[in-house]
């Protein structure tokens, strides 16, 4: 199964977040997330893969409204495609 998240998703995905005085930040970013970076997908018992081809695009959306499908934001920005792998 694939989802699209926004940028702070993906970077979590990648490099991590972390929580300072009740704010998440995705990987070493000065600025704060929106929300918590994939608290979406907390409770899922899968693996997350990244399902994105930066030479071609695909997977990549530069510019979407789309909620967020990893924490949930509704802010406008660009979309990247993970993809849920089953454990089992």
């Amino acid at each position: 199964m694939d989802i699209y998240v926004c940028v702070d998703c993906y970077f979590t995905h990648h490099y991590g977040a972390v929580e300072h005085d009740g704010r998440w930040y995705a990987g070493e970013s000065d600025t704060p997330c929106d929300r918590e970076p994939l608290s979406r997908l907390a409770d899922w018992d899968a693996d997350i893969a990244d399902n994105t081809d930066s030479e071609t695009g695909d997977g990549i959306d530069e510019f979407s409204w789309r909620s967020c499908e990893g924490c949930g934001s509704t802010l406008g920005g660009s979309r990247y495609r993970l993809a849920i792998l089953d454990r089992a």
